[in-house]
């Protein structure tokens, strides 16, 4: 659960709008997620047995504060097995979780009430400004 992940209560849910932060978060055996105005998020998914690769769209929503920790708020489109589009909220850590620890990012499906680690140990590397992404 999210709020067990921080081991703390919410004091705050705040939410503030601005631009992309043009960084590249790369998360060793996930994938990589880049935060800018046409952000793309390349992953791979464990369904049961099976292994499946996904290239979507990664909208930036802004910066969103829980217990005094900032983190990139983003969404993804992704369509499911029963061929329907479901919306993936994600948390991409803006600063590093500890100093032996990478970023952290967290999902959260529809069907979800709270947040999941996916990654704890994610790099971070600016995005070029002429990079094609």
């Amino acid at each position: 659960m999210f709020l067990q992940t921080f081991g703390t209560a919410i004091v705050d849910y705040n939410f503030a709008a601005s631009p992309p932060p043009n960084i590249v978060y790369l998360a060793p055996n996930i994938g990589t997620f880049v935060l800018a105005d046409n952000g793309t998020a390349n992953f791979v998914w464990q369904k049961d047995e099976n292994i499946e690769f996904y290239c979507e769209k990664l909208a930036y929503k802004g910066i969103r504060t829980i217990s005094n920790v900032k983190y990139y708020e983003c969404e993804m489109l992704v369509e499911t097995q029963e061929s329907c589009k479901q919306m993936i909220k994600l948390l991409f850590g803006c600063k590093r979780a500890s100093i032996d620890d990478g970023y952290r990012i967290f999902y959260q499906r529809p069907q979800d009430e709270d947040y999941h680690l996916w990654a704890w140990d994610a790099q971070t590397f600016k995005l070029h400004k002429k990079a094609n992404h």
